[in-house]
């Protein structure tokens, strides 16, 4: 029995044709990546106040410090999450490294918050 057809079209050869429409795609996103570093370059030189450099969201400073700095109720929520998530870890794992890779995630969080501050 003779089959006449692209591999592309043909759905036996669907996981040879894959890797083709796939490498295809990437092509084209990284033409799409590049014409749209280009059109934001040209946007900043053409627009002043994009290439000025001032800070739009600065009077949003308290507001983030507060919402994410260290003592605020999201961190909180943070630790209870992770605490009770630790707990059910256990109880499946049963493995009391669990309880260090908790302390892990608590000193993660914290270095996080306080850079996000």
């Amino acid at each position: 029995m003779s089959i006449k057809g692209n591999a592309l079209n043909i759905v036996k050869g669907r996981a040879v044709a894959s890797l083709f429409s796939k490498a295809r795609e990437n092509r084209q996103f990284k033409k799409f990546v590049k014409n749209g570093g280009l059109v934001l370059i040209s946007l900043m030189v053409a627009h002043p106040v994009l290439a000025a450099g001032t800070d739009l969201l600065s009077s949003q400073q308290t507001t983030v410090n507060s919402t994410f700095g260290s003592g605020s109720s999201l961190v909180k929520w943070f630790y209870i999450a992770e605490i009770i998530m630790g707990l059910f870890i256990y109880i499946k794992a049963r493995s009391p490294l669990v309880f260090v890779g908790i302390v892990m995630a608590i000193i993660f969080t914290r270095v996080a918050f306080g850079i996000a501050s």
